[in-house]
């Protein structure tokens, strides 16, 4: 049976520029799915990693983790997500974000589409799902309503302690805080927002940890301003062949998944830190 939204909420997310909730997985799944991240966060493996956060978690996440490519191909995600850009759709990027408790970790306000370099802006859509409850005390997320509509907006590099972004971009506006819009979502549930749209988050002041695990959906036929660049194909058919086309993880860091997100990593951070310093790849063991 079709998970499609309903008419009045692609009117919406037009109008808007994001809509919420949806649901795409059960309460208790998304517990067990963020209690395996935590875990693996304070793992011998993880702790491999000079910057996890940057080396693993950010950017391409799918091509490592097991339930990520499984949250990536759920057909009740992609039913909603065809709603919104059509029938044929690839994940261009995939990452955690994850704030401990009482943490200043935070996310400036900032559009997504600043250092992304992808042309056709109404052909992607980020996905934003709660694995643990996104509430005003864990940190959740607040939309700019009606300002998709504005463009591209100026930023510049802010880089401080606690900011999760890679590199610190924050929008040149003043917020309006009093119109801002919070995501106030239960495990298992999505929000979906545009890529224009401003959005930021503050710190975590809960007892528990709050994650949550964001893709980005596109079309084939946007197209990257620079590159080579690469995705991962979910559903239909790629008829433009703008993007070299990743793999389905053979197994959780498995050696073809290791290698995979390695070049696709480096390939990726190549255009999201142009005219900056690059981080330092991830060095699997392979």
């Amino acid at each position: 049976m079709s998970t499609s939204l309903p008419p009045e909420a692609v009117d919406d997310f037009r109008r808007e520029g994001f809509w919420f909730p949806q649901r795409i997985m059960e309460t208790d799944e998304a517990d067990r799915i963020a209690r395996r991240f935590m875990a693996f966060t304070d793992s011998d493996e993880a702790r491999r990693y000079s910057d996890p956060q940057n080396q693993l978690y950010l950017l391409k996440a799918h091509l490592l983790f097991a339930w990520a490519d499984r949250i990536c191909h759920e057909p009740r995600l992609l039913d909603a997500v065809e709603s919104f850009i059509g029938p044929d759709i690839m994940v261009w990027s995939s990452g955690v974000f994850w704030k401990a408790p009482h943490s200043g970790a935070h996310v400036s306000w900032h559009q997504d589409s600043t250092n992304f370099e992808l042309e056709g802006a109404d052909g992607v859509i980020r996905a934003w799902v709660a694995l643990t409850p996104a509430t005003l005390a864990n940190g959740t997320m607040h939309f700019l309503p009606g300002a998709h509509v504005n463009g591209q907006i100026a930023h510049v590099d802010r880089k401080e302690e606690g900011e999760l972004l890679s590199r610190g971009e924050t929008i040149d506006l003043a917020i309006d805080h009093a119109r801002t819009v919070p995501v106030l979502i239960e495990a298992g549930e999505v929000s979906f927002h545009h890529l224009h749209t401003p959005h930021g988050s503050g710190p975590n002041g809960s007892d528990e940890p709050r994650v949550n695990y964001v893709i980005t959906f596109i079309r084939p036929d946007v197209r990257p301003r620079v590159g080579p660049d690469s995705a991962m194909l979910v559903r239909g058919h790629d008829r433009f062949g703008h993007f070299e086309h990743e793999p389905r993880p053979d197994a959780e860091f498995g050696p073809q998944a290791m290698r995979a997100h390695r070049r696709y990593l480096t390939m990726r951070n190549a255009i999201l830190y142009r005219g900056a310093v690059l981080p330092e790849p991830p060095n699997h063991p392979v």
